[in-house]
């Protein structure tokens, strides 16, 4: 008798993790979802062979995909022994909420302290700009704070959206001592674990904080934001303002619209997807907060994908 050979999860190929259903499957930690595309795309495996790769009977492989056993899963050796067993690539395990398996290629430190050498040697073949350099050199500042009249709904849900851009993308960021962007960098520290990451190096100076900057993205905010937001634009720097947050966000997401010249570097759909993410209408729910944060920062990758002319292939 002739036994059936094993699916190889290595001959996945990478473009499967980066789609749009797996990559919210990921997120979400929905088993059911993820497994259930991964059979679809792969007609040699079976909810068997999952369960023998996943090590777990195939009855909860069976009731995750049928949907009678919650596809939501929060305990950390379930979804390690997947992530193991299914060969997740670092930026899977990382929308999944799991640290990198290569520590070296997925560390959030800040890579001040790193050499040019050390840097190159961190990118990832994946991720290149259409002239062959990688995207290690991108850096973000963000920007922003807990301010009177902010939705606090829609900061939480930033600083989570943001954390995990961050993290796929390995984006470099500044910030400030307080505010925003530290929340950020917990954030990522408390529920990703980054082995590389041993602490926040915050910049003192607003000046300083945007002048290296390719990108200065506004979360909420007072009159300290405000300030950061009118060097950034006297600068020349490519602002992003999530307006639905609220404060200074909003307050130039509005100077935004008021003057195209300061969106013209941006491609339509992208600013079309930052009017719509400019307001939050009273009563909205929770999940519907989620749903225009997620929207933002999307938008957010795109335009970075879009103006550094990385390839995604």
């Amino acid at each position: 008798m002739t036994r059936r050979k094993v699916f190889d999860p290595d001959t996945v190929p990478p473009s499967f993790w980066r789609g749009n259903q797996v990559q919210t499957a990921l997120a979400r930690r929905d088993i059911g979802a993820l497994f259930r595309s991964y059979l679809d795309a792969f007609d040699d495996c079976t909810q068997t062979q999952l369960a023998l790769l996943t090590e777990h009977d195939r009855s909860d492989v069976s009731n995750w995909i049928r949907g009678t056993r919650h596809g939501q899963v929060s305990d950390i050796g379930v979804l390690t022994r997947i992530a193991e067993g299914l060969r997740l690539p670092d930026s899977a395990r990382i929308l999944m909420g799991l640290a990198p398996a290569d520590a070296l290629v997925s560390s959030v430190r800040d890579e001040r302290e790193m050499s040019t050498s050390e840097a190159r040697a961190a990118g990832d073949p994946d991720r290149r700009r259409l002239d062959g350099s990688d995207l290690t050199s991108v850096r973000i500042a963000i920007c922003g704070s807990r301010a009177a009249h902010v939705n606090a709904n829609a900061m939480d849900a930033a600083v989570r959206a943001l954390a995990r851009l961050v993290m796929v993308r390995r984006l470099r960021v500044n910030h400030g001592p307080i505010g925003i962007g530290i929340e950020v960098m917990t954030h990522v520290a408390d529920h990703y674990q980054p082995p590389g990451l041993r602490g926040a190096v915050a910049i003192f100076g607003r000046r300083n904080v945007i002048a290296d900057a390719e990108y200065v993205v506004l979360v909420g905010g007072g009159e300290g934001t405000r300030a950061e937001a009118d060097l950034a634009m006297a600068m020349g720097k490519r602002l992003l303002p999530y307006g639905a947050s609220g404060g200074t966000a909003q307050v130039v997401h509005q100077q935004l619209h008021r003057n195209p010249a300061l969106t013209s570097w941006m491609p339509p759909r992208s600013l079309v997807t930052l009017d719509q993410c400019a307001h939050l209408d009273p009563g909205v729910s929770a999940v519907d907060v989620e749903q225009m944060t997620d929207d933002f920062v999307d938008m957010l990758d795109e335009v970075i994908h879009t103006d550094q002319g990385e390839s995604l292939a």
